[in-house]
This record gives structure tokens, C-alpha cells and sequence, in this order.
């Protein structure tokens, strides 16, 4: 991700909020010599990564901000993949026999210095001209480009964009997160970078999550934690609405002098991640399994009068239990404002249905049916399954259909997504 010096130049404070100043096309030019950009790079696949990072900043000639070339080289080289010379591992053993060889024959001799090295090569078993090579192959600047990231010139901008965000986030004291769906990516985020956080309902359809920032006075390792922070915003931007509202620790002056608190505020419209805040892009849904994806189309296709007024919707209801989150597979809406939810049990170990029965106890909801494949039931697995839950559970043999979900929903369906008390932070 990109440093503070990458966005420091790029910051403009407005009566107590914080705005960056993105980076726009708006002449038609910038998006062109971006996808030159990325040309550039995959044309140099097989070159160490100095020549890379050489052939970047030759390029400040062409840019009327050598600022901005900075921050979008680095966002460019940290999507790149680069991988350690053969035999680099034996670099620190080559070193140490060479300057051993040169420390026993100082003074130099006068018209041979590729004596030292013919010392260590028969010290190590290895070619002179191979203990030349790895003598420092171990630099992260001798590391071979293998990979240059396959993305187009509006690709780069968006992600510049959205390092730029990222780097804001630094010297957060405070995030608030809020959006309508795409639950599991952001809660998996948030799990994964192990941060401080407590979830509450902030509308019908809508979530909110406070995090700790790493500028928090009791966050022991802000850089590290900061870095981990950062890892959350791709999630949040994939969601289909969302809003993203930060307290941000500035200095104000020299360095260490007094510093104030500024609001940043993102939103679904800020130029950053996939779309770069453009609609022009259908979102295609995503499903972790066949089953959902199956009554998800058999919802699709049999939309009809008799369905009149339900919406389906995935991932849409996250029901916090303690310090534990649980997120159902699907939300049943109804424009009259009643709500189900669905959670669908397919294929399983005995580990995975032993979790998913405890937050499904714990979450105790009258109005989440359970849909639970038959074929893989045994022993008192029905039966467990019976008691887990507080609502209807459904059994299928093939596939799940969408009739005995509406009727299921129509039963217990209720006017909100009741969710047991709200998660302290953790």
C-alpha cells in the first residue's frame, strides 16, 4: 500500500473534514498513459526489479507531477509479482567467503582482483563467474519480475485511487463502516486482519460496523495494525452500497506539535475500487455453493404474481452473537416490511455443522428457516438439526425449491430482522 508521503501532497482540509484529491480523466489523457504504463511493466517481465523501478521513474519527463507517478508506481509494483534469484539463499554464505579471501590478500594484488573470487569459488565448489552472480542476489532489487498485473488503464486509476484512500486510513482513530449487502466479503476482511470492532442495525436494510483505528491511543503497533485496517476497504468498495466515515489524527505544523481530529467520508460515488464509483458496471452475484446458487434461480425464475412483493437478497442480515458473527445465506423481504431469513446446510463435517447448529441456537430466531440437504443426514443428525433451531427447517433431496421457502416465510416472517443484543467491542 502506498505511504503517507504518497498522499500527503494530495490532502486538502475544508472546515474540519479531510478530502483527497483523486485522480480523474477528466481530460481523456490520463487513462491512456496509465495503460502505457501498464505495458511498460509487462514488457519487462524477466528484468530484476531495479530496471523496473529505473524504467518507471524515466517517465517523469512525461507527467506534469512526478508526485503523482510516485504513488501510481508503487500501487503498479506492489500488484506485481516478483521472485528471488536461483540460488539467492547462498548469498550471505557467499559473501562471507569472499571478503574473506579479500581480507587474507590485502593490500589487492596489483593486476588480478578476480583473485578473491577464485578463492571462494573453490572455497564453495562454485564458478567464479557464479559466486559474482550471487553475491548480492539476494537484494530485493535483484528479485526477478515474473508476473506484471494483467489490468487495463482505468484498472490502475481506480486502485491508485483507492491506495490513496487506504493511506488516509493510517492515521485513523475511528472507521465507520455502513452497507447494504456484500456482508460476507467485509466481515471476512474484518475477521482476517483480527480488528477491534462492534456491529449494530443502522436501518431496514442497513449495517453498521465501528472500528478501532491504528491512531487509537490504546493500539500498540499502528503501523502493523494500520496495514491490517487497510486490508478491509477493497471489501467495502465490492459492496453494492456502502459508506465509509473516519476521524483522522493530523498534525497541525512541525512535526510534533499539536494535532486535531478530521473527518474523512467515502461513499459509493468516490472514484476508488471496481467501477471507480461508475454504475456502468453490472454486478454479477456470487454464491459459495450450488444450493444457493439453485434457489436463487429457481426464485429468479419463477417470479410471479404469487410472489408479488418478496425480494431475495444474499448475505443481506448479519446477526451479531457475542464475539462471534453469523450471516445468513439469504434475506426474504417483503415491500410490506416483513423479513425471513434462509440458511442453507449442503454438504458438511461434523466441525462445520457443529458451528453452524451453535450460532443458529445462539441466534435462536423464529424467523430464519433452516434448508438442510437429506442426502448427507445420519445418525441423530435430523434431529440435532430440529433442536438447533427456533424456526421452520426444510429438508430437500436434490436441489432446494423456492415454494416451501415463500410458504415458510409467509408463516414466520416478521416486521424487522430481529437480532439478539448487539456485540460489545471486541
Amino acid at each position: 500500500m502506498l505511504r503517507r508521503t504518497h498522499v500527503l501532497p494530495f490532502l486538502r482540509q475544508r472546515e474540519g473534514n479531510l478530502e483527497v484529491v483523486f485522480l480523474e480523466d477528466s481530460d481523456g489523457r490520463a487513462v491512456p498513459y496509465l495503460d502505457r504504463l501498464c505495458r511498460l511493466v509487462r514488457r519487462l517481465e524477466g528484468r530484476p526489479r531495479r530496471t523496473v523501478v529505473q524504467a518507471l521513474r524515466r517517465q517523469e519527463r512525461r507527467v506534469r507531477d512526478a508526485r503523482r507517478l510516485a504513488g501510481i508506481a508503487k500501487a503498479l509494483l506492489d500488484l506485481c509479482e516478483f521472485r528471488p534469484l536461483p540460488g539467492s539463499e547462498r548469498s550471505p554464505e557467499v559473501r562471507e567467503a569472499l571478503f574473506l579471501a579479500r581480507g587474507e590478500r590485502w593490500p589487492p594484488v596489483p593486476g588480478d582482483p578476480e583473485a578473491p573470487y577464485r578463492v571462494a569459488a573453490d572455497l564453495l565448489g562454485l564458478p567464479p563467474e557464479e559466486v559474482e552472480r550471487l553475491l548480492y542476489a539476494d537484494r530485493p532489487s535483484e528479485r526477478v519480475l515474473v508476473r506484471a498485473p494483467r489490468m487495463d488503464g482505468q484498472a490502475l486509476l481506480d486502485r491508485y485511487n483507492l491506495e490513496l484512500a487506504r493511506a488516509v486510513l493510517l492515521d485513523a482513530v475511528r472507521v465507520v463502516v455502513s452497507a447494504r449487502g456484500g456482508w460476507r466479503g467485509i466481515f471476512r476482511a474484518v475477521k482476517l486482519a483480527r480488528l477491534m470492532y462492534r456491529i449494530e442495525p443502522a436501518g431496514p436494510e442497513t449495517y453498521r460496523v465501528e472500528i478501532t483505528g491504528p491512531a487509537a491511543r490504546f493500539v500498540t503497533r499502528p503501523q502493523r495494525y494500520g496495514a491490517r485496517l487497510a486490508l478491509v476497504v477493497p471489501a467495502l468498495v465490492r459492496a453494492p452500497a456502502w459508506t465509509l466515515d473516519a476521524e483522522i489524527l493530523r498534525a497541525e505544523g512541525a512535526p510534533g506539535g499539536p494535532r486535531r481530529t478530521l473527518r474523512f467520508r467515502l461513499n459509493g460515488r468516490a472514484p476508488v475500487g471496481p467501477g471507480g464509483g461508475r454504475t456502468d458496471r453490472p454486478r454479477q452475484p456470487s454464491y459459495d455453493s450450488r444450493w444457493e446458487r439453485a434457489l436463487a434461480d429457481d426464485f429468479a425464475e419463477k417470479l410471479g404474481p404469487e410472489r408479488e412483493g418478496w425480494r431475495l437478497a444474499r448475505e443481506e442480515t448479519p446477526i451479531a452473537l457475542g464475539d462471534e458473527l453469523f450471516l445468513p445465506d439469504f434475506t426474504l423481504r417483503h415491500q410490506d416490511g416483513r423479513v425471513a431469513l434462509v440458511e442453507i446446510l449442503g454438504f458438511w463435517t461434523p466441525e462445520y455443522l457443529e458451528t453452524k447448529l451453535r450460532k443458529v441456537r445462539a441466534a435462536g430466531l423464529e424467523n430464519l428457516i433452516l434448508v438442510v440437504y437429506r442426502g448427507l443426514a445420519a445418525a441423530d443428525v435430523p434431529s440435532d438439526i430440529e433442536a438447533a433451531s427456533a424456526g421452520p427447517v426444510l429438508w430437500f433431496a436434490n436441489r432446494p425449491r423456492i415454494g416451501p421457502v415463500l410458504e415458510a416465510a409467509e408463516r414466520v416472517a416478521s416486521q424487522r430482522a430481529r437480532t439478539p443484543r448487539q456485540t460489545p467491542q471486541l
